[in-house]
């Protein structure tokens, strides 16, 4: 860590990586609440995510995009778009302009799968290949960390000032952010144009990902992990309400808890990616998750907060040691395409996860619903622990 943060750039990187997601987990977490109090309908606040979800699904059109674009300035203008999109939220004042912000989040969705993928593919240029998942697992700390202050923050601001001054410190964030790339400097060429059909470029990133055996393998076990941790959202409150007796609000014990052991996992997962390698990393986090679903089956608050906590160190193995090893394995030119398709692949498994959760919780015992989801996060984890090129580390890993 003393490495990385001794890089100026890189200091600049992981500031501004942090200020222009603080803005969006704090207008996520307020937007349900917001839509709730304009309409007084569950299901209209519902909507807030799914609009979110529905735009993070054209990641493999924006992932396109990116391979076809200089990555830095078009990470700028993707902020700065949507920066200056969130400043109309402002005007939403009744149940009548909800509509405002499901096309926001929806937009929102959009630019985070351009920026995500962009950033994916800007990092292996400003970092040596052997410190990249010590970089990946630091993002993932502060994303963890973030956490534990951006429910206070969202919901604080709204209940106070209401949901326009939400989204305006949200277009403040992604300006602060903006700040800090336009000095980082990043050897970023211009792509050569390509001759081939748009639908045949934009499914590139499928294509690698099923010809390489070992990113194959990796998707396939995500796929199966994210579809568990979909339903966990909805299986969370059963733990809290049913198993442990109390109310809702003990969620966020629940999360803040996750979010500390979040940040010491992104802290310490750097160190374990060389040893491991990227692959059998991501199968540690599943295995974790395996234990963490396991103990929130158990009707005892100590228990179920050992869960959490495997839960939460579980998360950075998993989004480190497979984004390492995206990173690793993709031809630079491919890699935004090749993380928009990992992206949309794993949101889809969670979010049919999350329709699974909803429609099994009304009928079957939220226990039951724990100890098939470890089962198939096991059946995950033991997959790519046995996959011979999981075992193979990455030449970059092994110098």
């Amino acid at each position: 860590m003393r490495t990385l943060l001794a890089q100026h750039r890189l200091r600049l990187y992981f500031l501004g990586t942090t200020l222009s997601t603080v803005g969006d987990y704090a207008l996520w977490l307020a937007s349900g609440v917001w839509v709730k109090e304009l309409t007084g309908s569950t299901a209209q606040a519902g909507l807030c995510m799914l609009s979110l979800i529905l735009g993070t699904l054209l990641s493999p059109v924006s992932g396109h995009l990116v391979d076809r674009m200089r990555r830095k300035p078009l990470l700028i203008g993707a902020n700065a778009v949507t920066g200056l999109l969130m400043l109309s939220l402002t005007l939403v004042h009744g149940a009548g302009q909800v509509w405002l912000v499901y096309a926001v989040m929806f937009v929102n969705g959009l630019a985070l799968s351009v920026t995500g993928s962009a950033t994916t593919a800007l990092l292996p240029a400003m970092v040596e290949p052997e410190l990249l998942g010590a970089a990946n697992g630091l993002t993932q700390a502060l994303t963890q960390g973030q956490r534990l202050i951006t429910p206070a923050l969202g919901i604080g601001l709204l209940a106070a000032f209401g949901g326009g001054a939400v989204a305006a410190a949200d277009a403040a964030s992604f300006a602060a952010g903006i700040l800090c790339w336009a000095f980082i400097k990043v050897d970023d060429p211009r792509p050569e144009p390509s001759a081939v059909h748009w639908r045949t470029e934009t499914t590139a990133g499928f294509r690698f990902l099923l010809r390489t055996p070992s990113l194959r393998q990796l998707s396939t076990a995500l796929v199966v992990g994210l579809f568990v941790a979909g339903m966990f959202e909805t299986l969370a409150f059963a733990v809290v309400t049913v198993g442990l007796h109390r109310a809702p609000t003990w969620m966020g014990v629940i999360v803040t808890v996750m979010g500390v052991s979040g940040m010491l996992g992104g802290l310490l997962v750097g160190a374990l990616v060389k040893p491991l390698g990227a692959g059998r990393l991501t199968a540690l986090g599943l295995a974790l998750c395996c234990g963490g679903a396991l103990a929130f089956a158990v009707p005892a608050t100590a228990v179920v907060l050992l869960g959490a906590l495997l839960l939460g160190f579980a998360l950075p193995c998993i989004i480190v040691g497979s984004m390492t090893a995206i990173q690793l394995t993709t031809p630079n030119e491919l890699l935004g395409r090749v993380s928009g398709a990992d992206v949309f692949l794993t949101t889809s498994g969670q979010a049919l996860g999350m329709a699974a959760g909803s429609a099994l919780i009304t009928t079957v015992f939220y226990r039951d619903i724990a100890f098939a989801g470890a089962a198939l996060l096991a059946v995950s984890a033991l997959y790519l622990v046995t996959r011979r090129e999981q075992r193979v580390p990455q030449p970059a890993l092994a110098a």
